[in-house]
């Protein structure tokens, strides 16, 4: 149990971390791109943290009954999280790219997703090696 507690230090932090930054960027943004942002965000949100939470919940759970060797189920839910989180970040960028939001938005927006992608991964090999 140790484990999964200093697992999730890097998580939590890449998260608060990763928000923080997204905040400060939104607050630059002007009113109307906020508000395309909000019209963007809300509808994908909801699937992908569902998709996460999914795959979190079936290797948490795949630790405690052991239905595929560990190492195997590591390496899949490594390989499934940044395959989603590239695909979204790619599709997130085109589309705010095409509604014409500013470049520094959107390389904050890559960068705030890549401190998250890495907390995620921090997070299952800590799980994996500690």
């Amino acid at each position: 149990m140790e484990t999964l507690l200093i697992a999730y230090i890097p998580l939590i932090l890449s998260i608060l971390l990763s928000r923080r930054m997204m905040q400060r960027s939104i607050r630059a943004l002007e009113d109307e791109l906020k508000l395309k942002l909000i019209h963007f965000s809300t509808k994908d949100k909801s699937l992908q943290l569902g998709i996460v939470a999914a795959i979190m919940v079936l290797f948490l759970v795949n630790m405690k009954f052991k239905w595929i060797s560990f190492y195997p189920s590591l390496y899949l839910a490594l390989a499934v999280m940044m395959t989603l989180a590239i695909i979204s970040v790619y599709r997130a960028y085109r589309k705010l790219k095409i509604e014409g939001f500013p470049d520094w938005y959107l390389k904050d927006m890559v960068k705030s997703n890549l401190l998250r992608s890495l907390g995620l991964t921090l997070f299952l090999l800590t799980l994996a090696f500690v």
